[in-house]
């Protein structure tokens, strides 16, 4: 019996090693499908054994299969625009307020599905899931993208120990792409939600601007700034970027093209920065084009940011909701707490890991994202998955070291919390209050 023990574990050890070898033979972003296709395997015996404990919910009176249980929550509300469209008349509450509605959801998701649905004459849901996993593939492909280039720049002048050989940025940028993909809310990327289209047209994004291709930027944001609410960031993102290329450039201060502060796009002619300016105010414009249609086909100037306001059940006020959320849930501490961690958000983009890690303007867009989501955000359960949109980040948790130990406790630990995210608040368990928090 023993014998036969030490021969199974052998045979174990050796398969995995012919695994490891064939993986690592691989075309790199063959490796990334890879490692983002196991996770979405995780993610789904996770919602299958979840969906299965589900025994009441708006949704269904008994237990969930895996495809029923990925699309409730807001891909509900997606799927009645997908089928029905926008109001042109906005609800009204009792008391006179705008109700919710299908105006706070961006088009691009719904319809996208809505158009795939008409073609195949498949129903909503498989095909709302399909994009959703689809989508999660290609944004962990421009994903590692954005890492490599991130690193490879940043190689050329001043580097980190752990980026000495060329095989080291791949194995970084791919152990970055792994710890994105097992994340704690990367559940998110196969349910039926618009975060992973969004997340593909947003790296593409920045990788355009990364790479100076500010006029593939434009046409890129049309699609990012139409599937999530993030054109504001993205706006302010070029607008910074073009800002600080021109001080430079005015003061005489860059340092050449082949330095770590080129990828900015300063050392540049007049032509060449009314270029950048123009990109930027043009993102910055199609920002705004989703509230206007909603002005255009309501008939109210407020359309969007009523419906907005609708969920948290007043006016919109800038920053003021941290504090108040803060201390509902810890007290006179809350405000205390949220400007703590705060000024912890400004010193870790301003440190030096940072700086060694993320290109230029991985930086700039965490700064603005974070920043909108403190003037606009109403702070609840959600904002774990609002914060999905700073992924630059896990290639810095990533730089903290290089063991490979400590790599993979970072995708285990996010694998784990997992259960915390789908079994806690993608499952419905209504409170004593009525309706549960929301995902």
């Amino acid at each position: 019996m023993l014998r036969q023990r030490d021969a199974l574990s052998l045979r174990v050890m050796m398969a995995w090693e012919n695994y490891q070898k064939a993986f690592r033979s691989a075309n790199i972003y063959v490796q990334v499908l890879i490692i983002f296709a196991v996770s979405r395997v995780f993610g789904w015996v996770l919602f299958t054994v979840v969906g299965k404990q589900e025994k009441y919910s708006p949704w269904s009176d008994q237990p969930m299969d895996y495809l029923s249980f990925v699309n409730i929550w807001d891909a509900d509300w997606y799927r009645k625009i997908a089928e029905t469209g926008y109001p042109t008349q906005l609800p009204l509450t009792p008391t006179g307020t705008v109700a919710e509605n299908p105006w706070a959801f961006y088009p691009l998701y719904p319809l996208v599905n809505s158009a795939l649905m008409n073609l195949l004459g498949v129903s909503y849901p498989p095909v709302a899931a399909a994009v959703s996993l689809v989508s999660g593939f290609g944004a962990a492909c421009l994903i590692y993208r954005l890492f490599e280039t991130s690193l490879r720049t940043l190689r050329a002048g001043r580097v980190s120990a752990v980026l000495s050989e060329p095989s080291s940025v791949e194995s970084m940028a791919l152990w970055g792409v792994a710890v994105f993909s097992f994340a704690p809310i990367s559940p998110v990327l196969q349910v039926a939600y618009a975060e992973s289209l969004n997340l593909l047209f947003v790296a593409a994004v920045l990788l355009a601007l990364m790479n100076r291709k500010f006029w593939w930027a434009v046409l890129l944001a049309i699609p990012a700034c139409f599937s999530r609410p993030v054109g504001v960031p993205l706006g302010a993102t070029a607008g910074l970027l073009w800002l600080i290329a021109w001080i430079i450039d005015a003061r005489g201060m860059h340092t050449g093209a082949d330095q770590p502060g080129a990828p900015l796009g300063w050392s540049k002619s007049f032509a060449q920065h009314a270029s950048q300016l123009i990109s930027a105010l043009l993102i910055c414009g199609i920002a705004l084009l989703w509230p206007l249609i909603a002005w255009i086909r309501t008939g109210r100037v407020d359309a969007y940011t009523a419906t907005e306001t609708a969920w948290r059940g007043s006016d919109l006020y800038l920053v003021a909701p941290w504090f108040k959320q803060s201390t509902e849930y810890f007290g006179a501490a809350g405000p205390i707490l949220f400007i703590v961690l705060l000024i912890g958000f400004i010193v870790l983009l301003s440190s030096r890991l940072i700086r060694r890690t993320l290109h230029p303007v991985l930086i700039m867009w965490c700064a603005c994202y974070a920043a909108y989501l403190v003037l606009f955000l109403n702070p609840q359960s959600s904002l774990f998955r609002m914060l999905l949109p700073l992924f630059p980040l896990a290639l810095v948790t990533v730089a903290v070291s290089a063991d490979r130990a400590y790599r993979m406790l970072l995708v285990l630990g996010g694998a784990a919390l997992q259960f915390g995210w789908v079994g806690w608040l993608w499952h419905w368990k209504q409170l004593p209050t009525g309706g549960d928090y929301p995902p």
